[in-house]
């Protein structure tokens, strides 16, 4: 049965993943209060519907970062996405491309900038986690700009890193080993 909702989507990874790299994703740090938050906050959200409204001229697009976008999103970094799929972040940046829509290459990716931006066309966005290490910054910032990112989306909410409990429960360690 194909999948029909995120929940659907959500269990057939977690048959198809390592449970390591499964929680990984699907968990947060410490006692999760802020992904519980999160997921509250998200499932507060309704759409409203709107009855007797012409729709026949629906028009979605839009201007991101001074890019044009066939709708309002984009798709978000997602540190170590080659861990779900080899090449995850490239075959990311080309969904993104195909939709129309900007695509944001983590720091923690797996694949290197160098890598997605020899894969695609289209240029991406990159997410920059502000190190301690000034030159490991500087470093990352200029192969962004060799590789011809359009944005760069700086992360500061990583002075310290957190303690992911069930990653410990599970062995995995970031950088893997």
């Amino acid at each position: 049965m194909p999948p029909t909702c995120i929940e659907d989507l959500r269990q057939l990874a977690q048959r198809r993943i390592p449970r390591a790299i499964f929680d990984y994703a699907d968990r947060g740090s410490y006692d999760e209060i802020t992904l519980r938050r999160n997921r509250e906050a998200l499932q507060r959200l309704q759409f409203r519907q709107r009855v007797m409204v012409d729709v026949s001229q629906r028009e979605l697009s839009t201007t991101l970062l001074g890019s044009r976008a066939a709708f309002p999103l984009a798709i978000a970094p997602t540190g170590l996405a080659g861990l779900f799929h080899g090449d995850g972040e490239i075959h990311g940046a080309r969904a993104a491309a195909a939709a129309g829509v900007p695509f944001c290459l983590s720091t923690m990716s797996i694949c290197s900038i160098e890598d997605v931006r020899a894969a695609v066309r289209e240029p991406f966005w990159f997410q920059l986690y502000l190190m301690r290490d000034r030159g490991f910054n500087t470093e990352l910032i200029a192969r962004a700009r060799a590789a011809e990112c359009s944005a760069l989306m700086l992360t500061l909410d990583l002075p310290i890193l957190g303690e992911r409990r069930q990653d410990i429960r599970n062995g995995l360690q970031i950088p893997p080993r």
